[in-house]
């Protein structure tokens, strides 16, 4: 890739404005892609809301986990094979056809008889999920500069945190109506308005020659992997679980692996590497996901056993977390030079040292503390997660722009999903599942949090080495 980034000592270009966004044409894009990531967003906060008044209307208690983790699968497995997709079929018909399989999906959670059709439903659904956002970042990718790409990522993570204010709330009409299927139905119209604007603003970009395999086996060896991570914590047996972990790390190593020595790739060359940009820029994501989703399961626990916390106020902080996170891509969106390039190490050593003081706030200190510790780590988190989105797209190899881009999600659940395994096993060992009492949970809490104050520190030094080596790789403005 040519070298385009500015000299070191060259002033640092100028950045766009907010403005930007719906400037030149650009504003149907920022509405479409904010649209399609809000469908998939929304859903994940509206289902854990509705879940019990839908084991009482239809049963299947025992698979009530099971609705978010073959979500999770399906959405892995979606955005595995966007960029195929988008290649096989052309930008256009791509992002169509995964709004139309969105649509299904949609449609298919409103109507089962049984718990059985719900998770079928749940999957199909989640792989339409996948297949929106991977080609939305690939899009994101194609549609906008560098030097305004900061700004549409920042938007995106605001969608999110709109999601996380507004879908509990719409989850919680339809369940205290007892019409659990009506969270679905309408959700429809507004898959059905995407669907729309996408046939008609999407540029129609040639596809690629028929011949191209779709490529089965990787995905189902993926889906596999992930579905083995997802399982570890239905098992108490710390063996068993370790066992699945270890398989699931077997079988996603496998499937990259295949992936790199395959002509038709879902993933760009060296997409693990330590020694490459995007693969550093991979694993920096990886770790985000592990950080934060680490605390959204375990940290309600730990405050609702040791400080006796309402759910209604745990919601409440999930939000202020989510907000913080909003708060720290929209002020890292106009960095530039040195600020862009070091913000991103210094965002997870920020979200590692708050993470401590957040352990030692839910282990003996107060909730008004905890909550201020919340809302940094995510605003930590939060500037790294859009410097290094960016950066991962301007370090692609040249002709894997789109897979750099439309992978970018499928990391990022990889990290949910080993990042929740990993700390499910630290739980277990701590003993967690030796009882609910204040004295295991503390020890647990201790373990759990701490574990988890690393993986921001791993990932600062990724980013580091990643911006200071890789940054002659960055694209030009």
């Amino acid at each position: 890739m040519t070298d385009q980034s500015p000299p070191e000592n060259s002033p640092a270009p100028k950045k766009a404005g907010w403005l930007d966004l719906f400037r030149e044409g650009r504003a149907p894009y920022t509405v479409l892609l904010n649209l399609g990531i809000a469908l998939h967003a929304i859903d994940i906060f509206i289902i854990t809301t509705i879940m019990p008044t839908v084991v009482e209307d239809i049963g299947g208690i025992s698979y009530y986990a099971w609705t978010s983790m073959l979500y999770m699968v399906g959405t892995i497995v979606g955005a595995a094979a966007g960029g195929h997709l988008r290649a096989r079929l052309g930008t256009r018909r791509g992002y169509f056809w995964g709004g139309l399989i969105l649509l299904v999906g949609t449609v298919a959670c409103a109507i089962p008889p049984d718990m059985t059709t719900l998770l079928a439903a749940r999957v199909i659904k989640g792989v339409g999920g996948g297949l929106v956002i991977a080609q939305s970042m690939a899009l994101v990718s194609d549609l906008y500069t560098p030097s305004i790409r900061t700004r549409i990522l920042a938007t995106v993570s605001t969608t999110w945190s709109v999601a996380a204010l507004f879908g509990p709330g719409i989850g919680g009409v339809f369940a205290e109506l007892e019409w659990w299927r009506g969270a679905f139905w309408g959700q429809a119209p507004f898959v059905i308005a995407f669907l729309i604007m996408a046939w008609k603003l999407v540029p129609d970009q040639d596809s690629t020659p028929s011949h191209r395999r779709f490529p089965w086996r990787r995905l189902l060896m993926l889906a596999a992997g992930v579905l083995a991570a997802g399982l570890t914590n239905q098992y108490k047996m710390l063996l068993t679980s370790a066992g699945l972990i270890l398989l699931a790390v077997f079988l996603v190593w496998l499937t990259f692996r295949r992936d790199g020595a395959s002509d038709t790739k879902i993933f760009p060359s060296h997409a693990l590497s330590l020694f490459t940009p995007v693969g550093l820029a991979y694993w920096s994501y990886f770790l985000i996901s592990a950080t934060h989703t680490t605390l959204l399961i375990f940290a309600p626990l730990f405050l609702q056993i040791l400080h006796n916390v309402t759910p209604l106020l745990l919601g409440y902080l999930s939000l202020v977390f989510s907000i913080g996170w909003s708060i720290g891509s929209i002020v890292a969106a106009s960095w530039t030079g040195k600020w862009e390039r070091h913000g991103s190490a210094a965002g997870m050593l920020f979200a590692s040292i708050t993470t401590v003081a957040f352990t030692f706030s839910i282990l003996s200190g107060t909730i008004f503390m905890v909550t201020v510790w919340s809302a940094l780590i995510g605003l930590g988190i939060g500037a790294t997660n859009v410097l290094m989105t960016n950066y991962g797209m301007g370090v692609a190899r040249e002709g894997e722009e789109a897979i750099t881009a439309g992978s970018m999600p499928t990391i990022r659940s990889l990290g949910v999903a080993f990042g929740a395994a990993a700390a499910g096993l630290v739980a277990n060992s701590a003993g967690l599942d030796e009882g609910m009492s204040k004295e295991t949970v503390y020890r647990v809490a201790a373990w759990v949090l701490g574990f988890t104050a690393l993986i921001p520190a791993i990932a600062a030094l990724i980013c580091l080495r990643a911006t200071s080596w890789g940054w002659k790789f960055r694209t030009g403005r």
